[in-house]
């Protein structure tokens, strides 16, 4: 597959998974905290919006950033949001596989310094790995960088903790499947799901993806 060929199923998997949770106003501020190489962003700017800030780590996905044209992106480690030279307030906040490296003890800080960054009627949206699925554990320890995990239950109660309202907060599979192979792929998964966590009762979780899907309103 070439690489127009990799751009188009990368967005169209995007699209799948966030379509539905981005704003109707394409003038919305929009920060992606731990942007890496910028592959959100530039979706972002495919679907047409253009107040697109980032913030990483990494001096050389920074440089990747500029390079697609992306020139409001620091380096800064996402626990120096407060240094962000962007916007006071933003529509959205994205934080898409980043809360899994904090140290659990900061986790409810980061997420509250982010809520402060969010204005009235705006969003966080985040994905983190889903330890209520079966590859759960897999998931949390093949990456040394990873300090804790989350389940459904565990999710929703950390951003109750930091201020948001429990009936402002949504969590969902993250399925992003773009072709035939994916979509029998998740099918199976389902069925796995569902066996494995059969014991459970109603008690067992809800979402068999490998990652939670989460948004909450400010």
């Amino acid at each position: 597959m070439n690489d127009q060929g990799l751009l188009r199923t990368m967005f169209k998997s995007f699209e799948r998974v966030l379509g539905s949770w981005l704003p109707d106003d394409l003038s919305a501020a929009i920060l992606d905290v731990g942007c890496g190489e910028g592959a959100l962003l530039a979706f972002l700017k495919y679907k047409g919006y253009q107040k697109l800030y980032g913030l990483d780590i990494s001096p050389e996905n920074v440089n990747l950033c500029h390079h697609l044209g992306f020139g409001s992106v620091q380096e800064l480690d996402m626990s120096q949001l407060d240094r962000f030279p962007g916007p006071s307030h933003y529509d959205v906040i994205f934080a898409m596989d980043v809360i899994e490296h904090l140290p659990k003890q900061s986790a409810a800080d980061f997420l509250e310094h982010i809520r402060e960054r969010i204005r009235p009627g705006g969003f966080l949206i985040l994905q983190t790995p889903n330890m209520g699925s079966f590859t759960g554990l897999y998931h949390r320890y093949y990456d040394l960088s990873h300090e804790f995990g989350l389940t459904e239950k565990s999710a929703l109660d950390l951003l109750m903790l930091v201020g948001f309202r429990i009936d402002e907060i949504q969590i969902r599979p993250a399925w992003n499947a773009t072709s035939f192979l994916g979509y029998l792929r998740e099918v199976y998964l389902r069925l796995l799901h569902l066996a494995v966590f059969l014991a459970e009762g109603s008690a067992r979780p809800k979402i068999p993806t490998r990652n939670l899907l989460i948004r909450a309103k400010r």
